[in-house]
């Protein structure tokens, strides 16, 4: 027993020392550290501004901020058009096309902004929204024009050169935060803070466009092509409404608060989807990192390619059941210790919201699998579904149990798009299957050690 634990011991040792040696590891391993590195900053930066600004404000404008930042997003999705998965892809497939590629997305998503500008304004006509509520609105949506230099971001992420966008974050977050601090304490009018989540996004695309211009040259190369746009467009629609219905889904929770209950509710709501997003970038950092190493196992061969994908459900489903487990035990005392008995209402709430996690690691498995088997259709109309559900139960459940109308919600739509949705397709059943595997995952980790073993024998 002894010399087998020892046997152990010592494969995962070397597994670990080969893993460092290796050149794709070592590459794949820096953008991670760069993705972290930029992903526990604005976590510590946002949550301590985060803290100070929604104490400042107080939930009722701290809820009409959130609102307003939330209305703003659902139409964002007409500046991505869901071309994000589909031009990594691209890049890494057709590298000597890099010009023509992201010129045409660029024209694309300017395009799109347009067409996203005129929904926000015909959207916001029709709201019952004071007109300070609507100002606030229309200068965060128009931070949005400034989105479509983020081809420069997945540019980035398909070479494995996040470095650059972690650092163009880490600057812009720091002088963004630094200014929210100042305008929380000078208490200026409400509308100051909407020009600053549109600067947010200014000065992002400003040191993107720096850093891409000394890396790579003038984006002035780049081209439009007629033929490429029509092809991203076909390709990337269906994930556009899928982007479109997810985005309703984290974001009409907010809004519908707003319009169905009042904005104290909605500052408390948003206390706790604050805290739980700062978790998010956990399941976003290995996704970026990983997923263009799962396209290229697929030219491997098709047993790697699997081997790949169910290591990579395994890394994100204990990801979700451990943040989720852990944040859901303490969320309502961190609330109470940070936010005062202001917003005690978000504490009552903190420990089921904190479970959209776990479903956000699942979601991003699975979408990740789907994309690289092309599966787009069964992703749109699975979050179509999953956007439907959502919507209805959180304008029944509101009403009924107030806030915490909005989590239940949420809660039991993503049940139903994470294990309910796959089963009506014999294709998709193959998540489940992944997901199943990675509830216990010792026997996949003992196989990965003993085959080093065995090759070092």
């Amino acid at each position: 027993m002894k010399h087998r634990y020892a046997q152990l011991t010592s494969g995962a040792i070397n597994l670990f020392q080969a893993a460092t040696a290796h050149n794709g590891a070592r590459r794949y391993g820096f953008n991670m550290y760069w993705l972290l590195l930029e992903k526990l900053f604005r976590m510590a930066v946002g949550f301590t501004v985060g803290v100070y600004v929604a104490r400042k404000l107080g939930p009722d404008n701290f809820g009409i901020l959130n609102y307003a930042i939330s209305f703003a997003a659902i139409f964002s999705i007409l500046v991505n058009l869901g071309l994000d998965q589909i031009l990594i892809r691209e890049l890494i497939k057709r590298p000597r096309r890099r010009n023509a590629v992201m010129g045409t997305a660029f024209v694309l998503q300017a395009t799109g902004f347009c067409l996203m500008m005129i929904s926000v304004a015909v959207g916001v006509y029709f709201t019952n929204s004071d007109l300070n509520t609507k100002m606030i609105v229309l200068v965060i949506s128009g931070g949005y024009l400034f989105q479509i230099f983020q081809t420069i971001d997945l540019y980035f992420q398909a070479e494995v050169l996040s470095k650059y966008v972690a650092i163009s974050q880490i600057i812009t977050w720091s002088v963004i935060s630094l200014l929210r601090v100042l305008c929380a304490y000078w208490e200026v009018p409400l509308i100051y803070f909407a020009w600053l989540e549109a600067g947010n996004m200014i000065l992002t695309s400003v040191c993107y466009v720096t850093f891409y211009f000394l890396k790579r040259g003038s984006l002035f190369n780049w081209q439009f092509q007629t033929h490429l746009a029509v092809f991203l467009l076909k390709n990337s629609w269906p994930l556009m409404i899928t982007g479109m219905a997810y985005i309703i889904c984290i974001r009409i929770d907010q809004v519908l608060l707003k319009l169905l209950a009042d904005n104290n509710a909605v500052g408390n709501y948003s206390v706790a989807v604050r805290l739980v997003e700062l978790f998010y970038f956990i399941p976003m950092v290995i996704k970026i990192s990983f997923f263009p190493a799962i396209i290229n196992a697929k030219k491997i061969s098709p047993a790697h390619y699997m081997y790949r994908i169910q290591q990579f459900y395994i890394l994100m489903v204990w990801t979700g059941i451990v943040i989720s487990l852990g944040f859901g035990l303490s969320g309502k005392f961190i609330i109470h210790i940070l936010y005062g008995a202001k917003y005690a209402a978000a504490g009552d709430i903190i420990h089921l919201y904190a479970w959209l996690v776990f479903f956000v690691c699942i979601g991003i498995a699975a979408s990740c699998w789907a994309i690289s088997e092309n599966l787009t259709i069964y992703i749109l109309c699975c979050n179509l579904g999953l956007a439907a559900i959502n919507f209805t139960l959180v304008y029944i459940f509101i009403p009924l149990m107030g806030i915490k109308g909005a989590v239940w919600g949420m809660l039991i739509a993503q049940i139903i798009g994470a294990f309910i949705f796959p089963l009506f397709s014999s294709k998709t059943r193959q998540s489940l299957v992944f997901f199943i595997k990675s509830l216990y995952p010792v026997p996949l980790l003992r196989e990965l050690i003993l085959k080093k073993v065995k090759s070092q024998a």
